[in-house]
């Protein structure tokens, strides 16, 4: 006897090992995946909230049904800015689900094998496809994983008389604090006691669904929820409703792996087909995320981790030409303006006209943080502001980056009783309370001096010029320039505008007007390249006009070029080989 119980011993701690090992692996697959793929996808999602350290905050969004999972989200997703967090913390919430679900479905089968384990492994495929998209909200993987436990714990008591009780309590508990997936939760009790055809089961099933009834109808009547839907489908999970449709197949994952193991109970399983399965699924569905994912939202992602760091050298760097849009354009030039290369460099890249300096208004979230980093750094403060007031109020949870942004504009502008109501709130937050600790010592028109980069934006808002925001880019960029002669990143901003419209009249003017003050010192290689475009009839003006020896000898091996290879068959491509990254390829050949 002491035998068998060692043997039975042993081959019990063997499986729990095995188990660990097997999830471990998962964690380190999933976690290596999501940090080599979405690391910025996580840096983006932190700053989509205002997330409050203080007592009023937790009471505000605890004390209604789902609000426990809801503060708990937002409580860890702050921790996404920390390097690796993000990544390491989904990989462990998934993995916990999946341990947790296959301890659920030991109990329902009464075996602890391997092919359980791949079971488990279903609806955390599923729930990686939701944490890859940016409008699913982390609180609906941490109500799946009280759901899992709370079926746990009802298992685990299942051979009581008053089970019934029990199951009521915790779907209660879970409708409390974690919201909708409570449905969830009820569906899944009514298959335990499907399977495990206990005493009393047609009354305890009853039970459970009136229980879970008085919670549609007593939320109603209390006014925590104006549609019955909110209460037991997965809009709450989701910040659109078309998304919330997807959360349906992953709830539909996991009763389908109960069920599964219900039915798999009485089958023979080898061990080498459970691993084959774990393994398909795990790298078929790794597969299936890479691939559905949209390339050109990641690239987007990395670009706006770059420039909210103000990391110039690397959006320049890191600039893919496949993988250029309007909104990444702008980035770019926005960065080769701050390291004042944009009058050298800007027809290095794939220019598409005016709007890759400041894109069409599409009232996106994305396009306020960038029209408002863009409107900052060439000062136009009021128009920062307003683009920053747009995207904060559009983002459901707040905004921690566009708070930032509010609070330098209001203090650049001297509002400063508005920018002390905003670092109040900011001094809630447990990453940006020393940054705003730091504005404090500005709020005042004495103490604004000690800070360089404010002076010089408010520089802006004074000066011989009026200032007002305008609709139109062009006439804000040159009162800019008026109020401030040093504010050289408006002026290319300027000149940019007028090149890529490819308005030489227009640029006659600004030449005339402004060349050789100290507004237009000198010429960059892309306005050479317009002289020479403009004046191309009279090469002797050339020198006189602050066309270097350089400009002229490129000009003249381009024009020898349009000579020569006009009739060729792949005449442009040439052209663009040789000669793509000049103002006179673009004037000539870029629609």
């Amino acid at each position: 006897m002491a035998s068998i119980n060692y043997r039975y011993i042993k081959r019990k701690i063997d499986m729990q090992r095995n188990s660990l090992i097997y999830w471990g692996l998962v964690f380190i697959g999933i976690g290596l995946f999501l940090q080599c793929q979405y690391s910025y996808f996580f840096f983006y999602q932190e700053q989509l909230q205002l997330f409050q350290l203080t007592r009023q905050y937790v009471w505000d969004t605890v004390l209604v049904p789902g609000g426990l999972v809801d503060y708990l989200a937002g409580f860890f997703r702050q921790f996404y800015i920390v390097p690796f967090f993000g990544a390491l913390f989904t990989s462990l919430l998934l993995v916990s689900i999946g341990y947790i679900g296959k301890k659920v479905l030991c109990e329902l089968s009464g075996k602890n094998l391997l092919w359980v384990d791949s079971l488990a492994l279903i609806p955390i495929i599923g729930l990686v496809f939701l944490h890859t998209n940016l409008y699913y909200h982390l609180s609906g993987s941490i109500a799946c994983l009280m759901c899992f436990s709370g079926w746990l714990i009802y298992l685990k008591n299942i051979h009581r008389s008053n089970r019934w009780l029990l199951g009521i309590f915790l779907l209660s508990l879970v409708y409390l604090l974690a919201g909708p997936v409570y449905s969830l939760f009820i569906a899944g009790l009514v298959v335990c006691e499907w399977k495990l055809h206990r005493t009393h089961v047609i009354g305890t099933i009853a039970s459970f669904l009136i229980a879970g009834g008085v919670w549609i109808i007593l939320p109603l009547g209390m006014n925590w929820a104006v549609d019955g839907r909110q209460i037991i489908k997965p809009d709450f999970y989701c910040e659109f409703l078309p998304e919330a449709q997807k959360v349906y197949y992953v709830w539909g994952s996991c009763l389908l792996s109960i069920l599964l193991g219900c039915w798999l109970s009485e089958k023979r399983i080898p061990q080498l087909w459970s691993m084959m399965f774990s393994l398909f699924l795990l790298l078929g569905g790794l597969y299936g995320v890479y691939h559905t994912q949209d390339r050109m939202q990641l690239y987007s992602y990395e670009r706006d981790w770059y420039l909210r760091n103000q990391q110039w050298n690397k959006i320049i760097a890191t600039f893919n030409e496949e993988r250029a849009s309007d909104l990444t354009m702008n980035v770019l030039n926005l960065a080769l303006a701050c390291q004042g290369e944009l009058g050298n460099k800007m027809f290095s890249f794939p220019q598409n006209g005016s709007k890759s300096l400041l894109s069409e208004w599409d009232n996106s979230l994305m396009s306020a943080m960038i029209y408002s980093d863009i409107c900052y750094q060439v000062g136009d403060i009021a128009s920062s502001q307003k683009f920053a007031f747009e995207g904060y109020v559009t983002s459901t949870k707040g905004n921690v980056r566009l708070m930032q942004r509010l609070i330098e504009t209001n203090i650049i502008e001297g509002n400063y009783r508005v920018a002390e109501k905003y670092i109040a709130l900011l001094e809630n937050t447990f990453f940006y309370k020393s940054w705003a600790e730091k504005q404090r010592q500005f709020l005042g028109d004495s103490l604004i001096a000690a800070n360089e980069e404010y002076v010089a934006k408010r520089l802006s808002l004074r000066g011989h010029g009026s200032y007002a925001v305008s609709s139109n880019f062009m006439y804000t960029l040159k009162l800019l320039v008026t109020n401030n002669p040093q504010n050289r990143m408006a002026f290319e901003y300027w000149v940019g505008f007028i090149l890529l419209n490819k308005d030489l009249s227009a640029f006659k003017k600004l030449y005339d007007a402004y060349y050789h003050t100290d507004i237009w010192p000198e010429l960059s290689l892309n306005e050479q390249q317009a002289v020479i475009a403009l004046e191309q009839d009279t090469p002797g003006n050339w020198a006189k006009m602050g066309v270097s020896l350089a400009t002229e000898q490129a000009y003249g091996s381009f024009s020898q070029d349009l000579a020569d290879k006009r009739g060729y068959i792949n005449f442009v491509e040439e052209m663009k080989r040789a000669h793509g990254k000049t103002y006179w390829f673009y004037l000539l050949f870029k629609k």
